[in-house]
């Protein structure tokens, strides 16, 4: 299973886009189909370009909503080195917005990156933006 997260356009019109967001840390991990208005990808890709610039570089990007009050789940992500050396970690929220067996599934999980990961998944948010197919992806380094 691939270790990180993978962002897949599932489909769109001229307002929304809706896709699905997968995490897998390599012990655990989630899922959740997120609407969100078109250029939050373009923004999200603004918002984490450059990450780390120094040790204490905190960036947080939110995809659809955590509130339950509309369709469709969401995704908080907040990128942060753990030390001085700079070595970061995403830790991510997942809700479904979705009940199943009475319960909506909620995970937190916390996955080490590397900074040239979070390069790419930049590009790929804009590419995803521009062309509204495909999948984005940030690749995680797992747990061990």
């Amino acid at each position: 299973m691939y270790v990180g997260f993978e962002l897949r356009v599932l489909w769109h019109d001229d307002d929304v886009i809706n896709f699905c967001v997968s995490a897998w840390n390599g012990s655990f991990g989630g899922l959740a189909e997120i609407y969100d208005g078109i250029g939050a990808l373009r923004d999200a890709a603004a918002q984490l370009y450059g990450f780390p610039k120094n040790p204490k570089d905190v960036r947080e990007v939110i995809f659809g909503n955590l509130e339950r009050k509309y369709a469709g789940g969401g995704v908080r992500m907040r990128f942060r080195c753990v030390d001085g050396a700079g070595h970061a970690y995403v830790e991510a929220t997942i809700d479904s917005n979705c009940q199943s067996g009475g319960t909506v599934q909620t995970v937190v999980l916390a996955m080490p990156i590397e900074a040239a990961a979070v390069d790419t998944f930049v590009q790929d948010l804009q590419r995803l933006e521009d062309e509204r197919t495909g999948a984005a992806r940030l690749k995680g380094k797992g747990i061990s």
